[in-house]
């Protein structure tokens, strides 16, 4: 999720930072500041954040992608500030029923299918709606391929995963 929000034109900022819903452009991973943990937040534009939620479940446990619709409020208080929230759940495939896009529908989520071919543009696209504009939004079907591969090559991972072994580090030590 890091290397895509980063593509998208996202920069992460350290767990440790101070977080704030006018820091535009800024993400972070493994957020539990709201009803429960998200894998990643990104702030879109001033007073908007998107949460993402990862699902690999499979198309047969719809019910797995329904939970993970409700964990997420839209609107409240977010480091003292109010804010709106977009959740994005990005799942590797739905069964063909239309139960969970029904649901995601009813609550303003989004659902984006990593089985897609596309899904990366998809996922510009809606966040797009919600105030983001990324060059990853007008990129065509066919060139994603050579661009995403190019912007790949320029993301630095070690900074996210250097960002998940301190998440990881703080959470065992409050438990001690």
């Amino acid at each position: 999720m890091g290397s895509v929000l980063t593509m998208l034109g996202f920069h992460l900022v350290s767990g440790s930072a101070v977080r704030s819903v006018n820091d535009v452009g800024a993400f972070w991973l493994s957020d539990s500041d709201d009803i429960r943990e998200c894998d990643a937040t990104a702030v879109v534009a001033r007073g908007k954040i998107a949460r993402f939620d990862i699902g690999f479940i499979g198309p047969g446990n719809s019910e797995i992608s329904k939970d993970k619709l409700s964990r997420f409020s839209v609107e409240g208080e977010f480091r003292g500030a109010r804010s709106y929230s977009r959740t994005f759940i990005v799942v590797d495939r739905l069964p063909n029923t239309s139960k969970t896009r029904d649901a995601a529908k009813k609550i303003n989520a989004d659902i984006v299918q990593m089985s897609m071919k596309f899904w990366t543009i998809e996922l510009a696209r809606k966040l797009q709606h919600i105030g983001w504009t990324s060059t990853m939004s007008s990129i065509s079907e066919d060139t994603i391929a050579s661009w995403l591969e190019q912007e790949l090559g320029a993301v630095s991972l070690l900074p996210l995963i250097g960002e998940l072994r301190v998440d990881a580090q703080a959470e065992a030590e409050a438990v001690c």
